[in-house]
């Protein structure tokens, strides 16, 4: 079925197992009918549990009695799981989108997909994911060697800061609740991961490869007319590039579209991850460096929950600046066709220079995708929100020493 196939149908399974719904575009085709009751109580039971330990980490955050490096902790995680669950909300909101893009994202550009192009495209998911899926976990994994090693000093066994178990609270009642916490923290890490943020990641790499087959069938379009026009027969090299090229325009405003549909299925992921990020950096820097009771493990731990939010951001506005990048190279195939050397044919024939007039000036405009509308999504925004993070962290953290 090919790469796109594959992939989209494995995360389709991934996602309807962590709760969020079916989204594969043909109902009933893969999946089990997420409008089943004992599938909707699932889902109902992990939106409550999420949103009962989010609840708990904001109370922690105005009215828990905590030690200085817990209090920070809470603010952290309260506010990090707050936008966690705004994006899974988003996601499981715009169901019908996703399942439209995930159907498109098969099918458009489908018969000119190059073995080659597609492993490229499967290698760097695979790269990406990966990554992200690591860093992740192995963070998670910090937090729960850090609630082990703080149950062994005295204190109950939580991964996360909340209200209730109380952070003096060392009872059995508190031990259980705590570890029922982290299951729960666990199970919300795996539907983030999967549904949301290592979706929407897959979702901009595999757009930027449709740009790229996009651009090679366009490339290909003067080696089938040169081809043709040296064999002697100028006037069917001329219809078959005319022909051709009518394709290329269906299949780029076909990606155009989609370019727009990704932006409303995850254009309010992209931006949530944005200040997720830049607000996470400031804080667990300070975290760090004002702290003046911090363990090796509890660097260790905000390191890498920095080093999470840092490297997915880059992901997503590195991707997402990617299909504008693609999408630009397309006015130099387009224009370099083979156009020039057609004679202009008759009625009903297009007029081609028209059509490359056409195309070149809608591919001078490349797709960019923004946050909030004004806020662009690409490799320079990335490097802004780096430099001006350590500028806000330095700014305060020189008027508090």
């Amino acid at each position: 079925m090919g790469r796109n196939y594959d992939i989209i149908s494995t995360y389709c399974k991934g996602i309807y197992s962590v709760g969020p719904g079916n989204f594969w575009f043909v109902e009933g085709e893969k999946l089990g009918d997420d409008r089943r009751w004992p599938y909707r109580l699932y889902t109902f039971i992990l939106i409550a549990l999420y949103l009962m330990l989010t609840i708990l980490e904001i109370l922690a955050v105005f009215f828990g009695d905590f030690p200085e490096k817990e209090g920070g902790d809470a603010f952290t995680l309260a506010v990090t799981h707050v936008i966690v669950m705004m994006k899974i909300f988003t996601v499981i909101s715009n169901k019908e989108i996703i399942r439209n893009i995930n159907k498109n994202m098969i099918e458009h550009c489908k018969k000119y997909e190059k073995p080659l192009v597609m492993e490229n495209m499967y290698r760097t998911v695979k790269i990406n994911v990966t990554v992200y899926v690591l860093i992740v976990f192995v963070s998670l994994a910090c937090f729960i060697i850090e609630a082990i090693k703080k149950s062994f000093e005295g204190s109950n066994f939580s991964t996360v800061t909340t209200y209730y178990p109380s952070y003096y609270d060392t009872s059995l009642t508190a031990n259980v609740f705590g570890f029922f916490l982290t299951l729960v923290v666990i199970m919300m890490m795996l539907t983030m991961v999967i549904s949301v943020d290592s979706y929407t990641m897959t979702n901009l790499i595999m757009l930027k490869y449709k740009f790229i087959t996009l651009r090679g069938y366009f490339e290909k379009l003067w080696d089938k007319f040169d081809k043709t026009s040296n064999s002697g027969n100028l006037y069917k090299a001329a219809e078959n590039l005319t022909n051709g090229f009518l394709e290329g325009i269906i299949m780029h405003n076909q990606l155009l579209k989609l370019v727009q549909d990704v932006h409303a299925a995850f254009g309010m992921v992209l931006a949530s991850q944005l200040m997720l990020s830049t607000g996470s950096a400031v804080f667990i820097l300070l975290q760090i460096a004002l702290s003046k009771q911090i363990t090796i493990i509890n660097v260790t731990k905000l390191a890498l929950f920095f080093a999470a939010v840092i490297i997915l951001l880059g992901l997503f506005l590195c991707n997402a600046g990617e299909i504008t990048y693609q999408a630009s190279q397309l006015s130099n195939a387009i224009f370099y066709c083979g156009w020039h050397l057609c004679p202009i044919l008759p009625p009903p024939h297009r007029n081609l220079r028209q059509l490359v007039l056409h195309a070149c000036t809608q591919a001078q405009c490349p797709p960019v995708m923004k946050a909030f509308k004004m806020i662009e999504l690409t490799y320079a925004t990335f490097i802004q929100v780096l430099r001006g993070s350590y500028s806000l962290f330095a700014l305060i953290y020189t008027r508090n020493k």
